[in-house]
């Protein structure tokens, strides 16, 4: 379930940048021409959009956990806050790294990442 949560999180903050940048774009195509070179930015505002709200998932306690019936706790039971979640979500964004911090939970999908265990939080469930 973990897995699948990471995967639908990547999903809306990918979707939800993408969406708005595709609405810019379309708008600066056809009605504002002579901002064209402003698309390379816009695209760059949606990505950093999108980093921004990977990095910041696990704020408030994870928002596709919450669809699944998982959350992210620190160890009083109050939600991560944005530090530790960007404490949390930044070695997943690192190559090889990545790959160190999944594999506790490619084994075992209640493991701890080791990322978890230096934050102090960890994925209870709530159903």
């Amino acid at each position: 379930m973990r897995i699948l949560a990471f995967l639908l999180d990547l999903l809306v903050c990918t979707v939800a940048a993408d969406a708005a940048a595709l609405l810019a774009t379309a708008a600066d195509w056809f009605w504002a021409s002579a901002w064209r070179g402003a698309l390379g930015w816009i695209w760059a505002a949606a990505a950093a959009g999108a980093l921004t709200a990977f990095l910041l998932r696990d704020t408030a306690g994870g928002r596709a956990r919450r669809w699944l019936a998982l959350e992210a706790v620190r160890p009083d039971g109050s939600p991560p806050g944005a530090i530790n979640s960007i404490r949390r979500n930044l070695p997943l964004l690192v190559p090889i790294w990545n790959l160190f911090e999944a594999w506790p939970v490619l084994r075992d999908g209640s493991a701890a990442r080791p990322a978890d265990r230096r934050t102090g939080i960890r994925i209870v469930s709530t159903g």
